[in-house]
């Protein structure tokens, strides 16, 4: 995800549109208005295929303690060494104070990170009028389903590959 904007929803305020740098900052300076209003990022990378499609489907974010992360969990971190400024990738594992997280529309893992990078988990998808919830058992299973078969990825991966280049083509 190269830059996102962030819309928060709470209770006394309708809709706040920010960017992922002013959420943190609102992260750091008042921590317990963050973490009870979810962020909603629109993803515009395609490392998180096919569970998380760029430019349609939004993510509800919400701020995390280390502690309450799992593997497995969809996370977002800074994304500067990937070449973004925020990246939306999976928990891969997690080792005592750092994770190494994995794209699912990708074919290797990133590097280790500390666990202190990670902002937020995703909770939800909005996928037009489907809504996953990321931590339903059903989800869950189809998510773990994803990850075994990571060696096929190049092959399962190929249409929206292509499908993604044409985009791009057109837009032209």
């Amino acid at each position: 995800m190269q830059k996102a904007e962030v819309s928060m929803e709470k209770e006394n305020i309708t809709r706040v549109q920010l960017t992922v740098a002013q959420w943190m900052q609102m992260r750091k300076d008042a921590p317990e208005l963050v973490r009870d209003a979810p962020a909603w990022l629109t993803v515009t990378g395609c490392s998180m295929l096919p569970f998380v499609r760029p430019y349609r489907d939004r993510v509800m974010i919400r701020a995390v303690e280390p502690h309450e992360l799992r593997e497995g969990d969809i996370v977002l971190f800074p994304g500067h060494y990937l070449g973004g400024d925020y990246c939306l990738h999976r928990l891969y594992k997690i080792d005592n104070q750092r994770v190494q997280t994995f794209g699912d529309g990708n074919l290797r893992p990133d590097h280790w990170q500390p666990i202190e990078n990670i902002l937020g988990k995703a909770e939800l998808i909005e996928r037009g009028p489907l809504t996953i919830r990321c931590h339903s058992p059903r989800w869950q299973r189809l998510f773990r389903l994803w990850h075994q078969l990571r060696v096929l990825r190049p092959l399962l991966l190929l249409p929206f590959r292509v499908e993604n280049k044409i985009r791009r083509m057109i837009k032209r």
